[in-house]
């Protein structure tokens, strides 16, 4: 999308005079709330209700700021490339504003927003290093990154993790804009973890190795509190793959991803014989899908994008799919895989 739709997406996105209205109403009780709450203890100056109308109303009157308030960050909307409207205001009831900073002496690294699926997960990330550092190499991770939802350890719902890095037009900046990726076989939505990265490293574009460039550990707890709006249809229908029987057993779907779980006693067949090789440097998908929508168009994941995941004692298959832009999820006709159209009610 180009910075003039991306504009337009956010005009589109401004709160109503009716939302401003409720919004401000909220802030206002919470704030007489917390007032009466504090008076007992230590006397302050407050200000009225109607001034503090006034600042907010101050505050919230660029476009961009007051979609930033209710809604999806607008390096989000980059990332996820919405093709209208009505798809980045879906997106944008669903999203939740983190915000939280971890820092030491290192750099200073702030989980911005959320969101997410049933099965795939978003984290808007900043990492700011130190005055006079430039962060401008292509590809950036961290050696090692850590999720766990209790205290324990014992319960790990993400299997899978990358990082995208982000172009905000700043290449001698000091400061990179990161998406976290995580799927997972279960929503991660309303969950609280604890959040472990150490060592920001970069890829060697000469010899393909990631190097720590900036030492250090960050640590958090965060919840993510956000909506996921995945729809699961439920399918049980037998599929030949690589001339080995498997059985679809559920799509979901959302305007992030499309999820597909399977079974099969033949899982380590299908895997030896899946390889589909490479073009241009790029993985071909090995499960590849096709979308057919109602108005006639499709779109297939011919290169890998998602993940896939396969479990031989229990015969369990899990493949997830992006792609290129967020998927039209309600105008879907059906799904078609390894030669099968499965159609997709409303």
């Amino acid at each position: 999308m180009s910075d003039k739709q991306i504009n337009r997406l956010f005009e589109a996105l401004a709160p109503t005079s009716e939302q401003k209205e409720k919004m401000f109403h909220n802030i206002v009780v919470q704030s007489q709330n917390e007032a009466k709450k504090q008076s007992r203890f230590t006397p302050e100056r407050r200000l009225r209700p109607a001034l503090l109308c006034a600042v907010l109303i101050g505050c919230l009157s660029t476009t961009a700021l007051a979609a930033a308030y209710i809604g999806l960050d607008e390096a989000f909307i980059k990332f996820l490339k919405p093709t209208n409207q009505e798809q980045a205001q879906f997106l944008s009831n669903g999203a939740y504003i983190i915000d939280k900073q971890i820092k030491n002496e290192n750099g200073t690294l702030t989980m911005k927003q959320v969101v997410g699926d049933s099965n795939r997960t978003y984290i808007l990330m900043n990492f700011t290093a130190p005055n006079g550092t430039v962060l401008d190499a292509d590809e950036y991770r961290f050696e090692s990154t850590s999720l766990r939802y209790d205290r324990s350890g014992k319960d790990r719902f993400g299997y899978s993790w990358g990082f995208d890095v982000l172009d905000d037009g700043h290449p001698n900046a000091n400061s990179i804009n990161l998406v976290m990726k995580i799927t997972t076989k279960h929503s991660l939505a309303g969950r609280t973890f604890d959040f472990e990265f150490e060592n920001l490293q970069i890829r060697n574009p000469l010899t393909e190795d990631f190097e720590t460039v900036i030492p250090g550990t960050w640590k958090t707890t965060v919840k993510l509190d956000f909506k996921e709006y995945s729809s699961v249809h439920q399918i049980n229908q037998d599929i030949d793959m690589y001339g080995y029987k498997a059985v679809l057993k559920t799509i979901s779907i959302s305007p992030i991803s499309i999820t597909l779980q399977l079974e099969s006693n033949s899982l380590e067949e299908i895997s030896s014989t899946a390889d589909r090789g490479k073009i241009d440097g790029k993985s071909l998908d090995n499960f590849p899908i096709t979308i057919n929508y109602k108005d006639g168009s499709s779109e297939t994941t011919n290169f890998f994008r998602g993940s896939d995941s396969m479990d031989l004692i229990t015969g369990q298959m899990f493949t997830n799919k992006t792609f290129k832009n967020v998927i039209n999820d309600k105008e879907i006709k059906s799904i078609v895989f390894f030669n099968k159209e499965f159609p997709i009610n409303d």
